[in-house]
């Protein structure tokens, strides 16, 4: 004859099935902060390789499209002087 389950032999297994499920969305934050980051920093090294690109658009020399791009840069750095002085930096190791 099958040997029952008993409520007590039940209760670890629900524990060990809710277990990989509180890993399983901690490494999804996790994994999502790094691909966040990894796409910020891209964002603003891109910077340096388009800034005449940005420098055109910016002052209506040429289509919008990489002004637009930039402005929340531009923005970011008007008001926090810090990273304003390292994408001055790093603009100028491009054109410089």
């Amino acid at each position: 004859m099958e040997s029952e389950t008993t409520p007590q032999q039940v209760q670890p297994e629900l524990e060990q099935q809710a277990a990989p499920k509180k890993r399983s969305l901690r490494r999804y934050l996790i994994s999502s902060l790094i691909q966040v980051t990894v796409l910020l920093t891209l964002y603003v090294l891109s910077i340096g390789p388009f800034f005449w690109q940005w420098y055109a658009s910016y002052n209506s020399m040429s289509p919008p499209f990489f002004a637009a791009f930039y402005m929340p840069l531009l923005f970011v750095c008007e008001y926090v002087p810090p990273i304003s002085d390292g994408v001055n930096w790093y603009i100028n190791l491009w054109i410089g």
